[in-house]
């Protein structure tokens, strides 16, 4: 008996101390909690921190990430509507501040751009940019100027441009005689893929003097992910972006027969029909340079300018901004706002027409290739290139593509963005056979 009584007592025992055990760690998640959560209860906490933009108050340790998607741009488009043109958030325990607007992204990109020149890195970036010394990535500083300066004087100056012009008269001609040889047998084309395989051959014959890849060959479409690990700045700058900005573009274009009308009216008054587009075509075909404004407006390769960070605590419109901070411009949603562009949403070639506005950084309500000293140092070479392959396509060819993947404007969030149904089209010769054999 006396036994049975002792192990009954230990039982009660254990019991208490596991039931005084769990009372203590809920006692102290409570007090966690309420330390946290009984000021933005009471109204204690309508800030992110002191004197910030307006903006979500987010939760504590995970700030405003529980609210957002991978599909940040529209996130931000849509908070911009409650907030205004500049807001703060929380990324996690880190702060960060939006743009929304070309007056506030002049002040931060230009007016205050030494404060606002360095970069956000995360781990991912850190794999990626090899521990982030690449020039994308590179916090602001001696490297990063040689390494730019390296880049812009070896192989993106005007004198090497000329030189390469040659290689991309080759790259693209040799893209549409193969086409020609597709279209014999009524083949379908994947463009954004055709016309990612002539860039990384441009890129890889201006860094190798040779090309890597071969349309017509299942291997050569393969070496895509080598071709990334090989030149990753290279890639970004002059191929992924541009060949997505080309898909965007084609897919805009054949949507909107009148625009195609003209474009093709154009080119056969400039170019005619006994020979393949050149680049020198280029500077004589206004209604195609608006297009291609219009493609980059609508369309920026990369939503995002790639996110800045503040090299010291400043102040912006009269807010604080705190040191390393995380800057966020929105340049897919200054494109999509009817307080900057009238009828944002409509692809109108015609609003450039007579403008003096440019995709060179110093529109602030057109910034696809970012501004100052952080700008994409490959953009004259995408930039020549989108309006290369959009003549030489559409003068070369007339486009079948199928009705469902031309209404289809669905976003892929990626590398880039891209389209989420890649753009197929069947190529039928516009020019006589003699200009495609020759």
């Amino acid at each position: 008996m006396d036994l049975l009584h002792s192990s009954i007592l230990s039982v009660i025992a254990h019991f208490s101390s596991l039931v005084s055990g769990s009372m203590m760690i809920l006692a102290v998640t409570m007090s966690i909690a309420s330390y946290f959560l009984i000021p933005i209860l009471l109204g204690g906490r309508s800030k992110n921190w002191k004197n910030a933009p307006p903006g979500p108050v987010g939760w504590p340790i995970l700030g405003s990430l529980p609210h957002l998607s991978h599909r940040l741009h529209e996130d931000f488009f849509h908070l911009a509507k409650i907030h205004g043109p500049l807001f703060c958030l929380k990324m996690g325990i880190k702060p960060a501040i939006v743009i929304s607007s070309p007056e506030m992204a002049s002040e931060i990109l230009k007016e205050k751009e030494g404060m606002f020149s360095s970069r956000t890195i995360t781990e991912a970036i850190r794999v990626v940019s090899y521990d982030a010394h690449s020039i994308i990535f590179s916090p602001y500083g001696p490297r990063w100027k040689a390494l730019r300066r390296i880049l812009i004087t070896e192989l993106l100056s005007p004198k090497a441009f000329e030189q390469f012009e040659p290689v991309r008269t080759t790259q693209v001609h040799g893209l549409l005689k193969y086409l020609y040889i597709l279209s014999k047998s009524s083949t379908q084309v994947n463009i954004a893929e055709s016309a990612f395989t002539a860039l990384a051959n441009l890129v890889s014959n201006i860094l190798c003097s040779k090309s890597l890849f071969d349309n017509s060959k299942p291997e050569g479409r393969k070496m895509k992910e080598m071709f990334w690990e090989m030149i990753k700045e290279m890639f970004i700058a002059g191929t992924e972006t541009t060949s997505s900005t080309v898909e965007w573009g084609m897919t805009e274009i054949l949507r909107k027969p009148s625009v195609h009308k003209k474009l093709l009216l154009e080119l056969d008054q400039v170019v005619g029909k006994n020979r393949f587009v050149v680049e020198s075509d280029i500077p004589n075909l206004p209604y195609l340079q608006a297009t291609v404004k219009e493609v980059f407006r609508l369309h920026p390769g990369v939503p995002l300018i790639i996110p800045r960070r503040t090299n010291e605590a400043c102040e912006v419109a009269g807010y604080h901004i705190p040191k390393h901070c995380i800057v966020y411009v929105n340049i897919w949603g200054i494109a999509r706002d009817p307080k900057v562009w009238e009828d944002p949403l409509e692809f109108k070639p015609e609003r450039f027409i007579g403008s003096s506005v440019d995709v060179k950084g110093q529109d602030f309500n057109l910034l696809p290739f970012g501004t100052g000293r952080r700008s994409c140092v490959g953009w004259p070479l995408a930039h020549r290139m989108v309006h290369y392959y959009l003549a030489a396509l559409l003068h070369a060819f007339e486009w079948d593509s199928p009705p469902e993947i031309l209404r289809d404007m669905n976003e892929r969030v990626g590398l880039t963005l891209q389209k989420d149904k890649s753009l197929l089209g069947t190529p039928k010769p516009r020019l006589q056979a003699s200009v495609y054999e020759h």
